[in-house]
């Protein structure tokens, strides 16, 4: 039986080895642990079709993903038993004025076409924003989708790991390391490999120059902020999308989750720092009510992989038909990772992909 190993347990290699985990071969989950892993420090927004981001490849990437996370949610919910994580609760992308309200409509009509998920589409009025989110301050009208989503990216993950195990994926902790020539150490103990999946995120660098490979992929860091509003019932509050590059996403019993920095400079440093904190405060205070500082319960810290042209690699490691990689997913990296994951394992098992990954090449990126 064909043994596939996986290195790096977040969302990406979690979602690669639930899929593994349904088709006949061996696979064995590696994971460092290390704190401060994306998936669990992400604000969680499923809804890419909004975005203005002129690269063509990361929206063909995101949509696929959108669609594909209604389908895998489905499926572990069922198998599983238990919450994913995953609830499609609609999006507000706010407006302060009748003719950007407008032109956003019409891009999400216009790009609905490629992508039904997305569901209903509304141009919703002051008092009808008002409605469906009540925290949002006067002066904002939307535009409304229905099939935007949101995700507890740690549940997800955790949820993934679950069914995966059950259907007899080994799931191990501790640091890996590589031969190219099939071979993993982790902890002291070598685990033999015919296919080999990286899903290191940030991590990658390091893992890579063991192997004698320089990357460009760079670390970033991400702070969110924990409110509590639990003197409101949130559970069906829709994600907001301000004109920012902070988001609002309300999670149940009153939790919401706002956010988040993006720097650059401060690598792999997790401390959370009253610098991130003022700037997410700052910011969402222009579109939320409320004494936001008084409601902080808890700040969460990750650190993302990026490149620097924050565009995303999928495929095989330059030089080795067995080994398969993906990274540099910023950002989107809770949007797009288990579709990510699909892509993987679609690759590790010579299955074709339904993407164009040649739109994606790890050389431009990673070379000897």
């Amino acid at each position: 039986m064909q043994k596939i190993v996986i290195i790096g347990g977040g969302i990406v290699g979690a979602s690669a080895a639930y899929l593994l985990s349904k088709e006949n071969v061996q696979v064995t989950l590696i994971d460092s642990n290390e704190p401060g892993q994306a998936t669990r420090a992400a604000a969680g927004i499923i809804c890419p079709w909004l975005s203005k981001r002129r690269n063509k490849y990361w929206y063909e990437l995101a949509k696929n993903s959108a669609a594909f996370y209604k389908e895998i949610a489905e499926s572990l919910s069922e198998e599983t038993g238990r919450d994913s994580g995953y609830k499609q609760v609609g999006v507000l992308a706010l407006r302060q004025t009748e003719e950007k309200a407008t032109e956003l409509f019409n891009l999400a009509m216009e790009r609905r076409a490629g992508a039904p998920v997305m569901g209903d589409i509304e141009k919703l009025s002051e008092a009808e924003t008002k409605q469906k989110f009540p925290l949002v301050k006067p002066g904002f009208s939307s535009v409304y989708v229905s099939g935007a989503a949101r995700v507890n990216g740690g549940l997800f993950c955790e949820t993934l790991r679950y069914a995966a195990k059950e259907n007899g994926v080994e799931i191990k902790t501790g640091l890996a390391h590589f031969s190219p020539k099939g071979e993993v150490l982790v902890d002291g103990e070598k685990e033999s490999y015919d296919k080999l999946i990286i899903s290191a995120g940030a991590w990658l660098p390091n893992l890579l120059q063991e192997a004698g490979f320089h990357t460009d992929v760079l670390a970033q860091k991400g702070q969110l902020l924990e409110l509590d509003f639990s003197e409101y019932e949130t559970a069906e509050w829709p994600v907001i999308l301000p004109p920012s590059a902070k988001s609002i996403v309300p999670f149940d019993n009153g939790k919401i989750i706002v956010g988040a920095t993006h720097e650059k400079a401060a690598g792999f440093n997790i401390e959370p720092t009253a610098e991130g904190k003022a700037e997410i405060l700052a910011e969402v205070n222009k579109f939320m009510e409320g004494e936001l500082e008084h409601k902080i319960a808890n700040v969460a810290v990750g650190t993302r992989p990026y490149t620097p042209d924050f565009a995303p690699l999928i495929g095989q490691l330059p030089g080795f038909d067995s080994i398969f990689l993906a990274n540099g997913l910023g950002a989107s990296g809770l949007t797009t990772g288990p579709y990510v994951g699909k892509l993987l394992a679609d690759l590790a098992l010579l299955n074709t992909t339904d993407l164009a990954l040649e739109n994606y090449d790890p050389r431009k990126y990673i070379s000897k």
